[in-house]
């Protein structure tokens, strides 16, 4: 079991503002999750502590561009991928939010916390070289393969399911449609 790292905490968005930033880091234990709300996805990074330099140094994996962290970002767009060492202010710039989030924690048992975050400084130092994928190889897999020992992303496994139940509702729909019309065309 991970020592002393929020097992299996979810705790409140907090916003970009220096209170907020500060009562997170206050919270925060090493080898927890960050999870960063973009929008429709969500970013996430490992939180090592101090690390060159940073004393919340978060590790993260995904597409950067030039310029600042939080608009280098662009997971479908560019074209350099690199694991990454920033603070959370980096990230999340001036209009995003970031929680901790270990609820996966609930699910499988995290390994311990010199494993997860050792694991996070040696991939990056080492410039670990990973090829993006969206559905097997995002910065959510590498934040899990770092916590638990093996890639997951709960956010793929649900759009994957949505998209799934999309695609049984409009095969229903579809199927209602044609057995109306068959049976209109019997009639007439």
């Amino acid at each position: 079991m991970a020592t002393k790292n929020n097992y299996g905490i979810k705790g409140n968005w907090r916003e970009s503002s220096f209170p907020d930033i500060n009562a997170l880091e206050d919270e925060l234990c090493h080898g927890d999750r960050l999870e960063f709300n973009r929008g429709l996805y969500s970013h996430w990074g490992i939180h090592v502590g101090e690390y060159e330099g940073m004393e919340h140094a978060v590790i993260h994996f995904g597409k950067f561009e030039r310029g600042p962290v939080f608009l280098r970002f662009r997971s479908a767009v560019s074209e350099k991928t690199e694991i990454r060492a920033d603070t959370i202010g980096q990230i999340i710039g001036g209009s995003g939010r970031v929680r901790i989030n270990n609820s996966r924690d609930n699910k499988e048992e995290p390994l311990d916390t010199g494993n997860i975050i050792g694991t996070a400084m040696k991939m990056h130092r080492d410039e670990t070289p990973i090829v993006y994928n969206l559905f097997s190889k995002n910065c959510e897999h590498f934040v899990n393969l770092c916590r638990y020992g093996h890639p997951h992303s709960d956010q793929i496994t649900a759009a994957l399911q949505t998209a799934w139940n999309l695609g049984q509702y409009l095969l229903a729909i579809g199927a209602i449609i044609i057995v109306t019309y068959a049976n209109s065309r019997r009639r007439n």
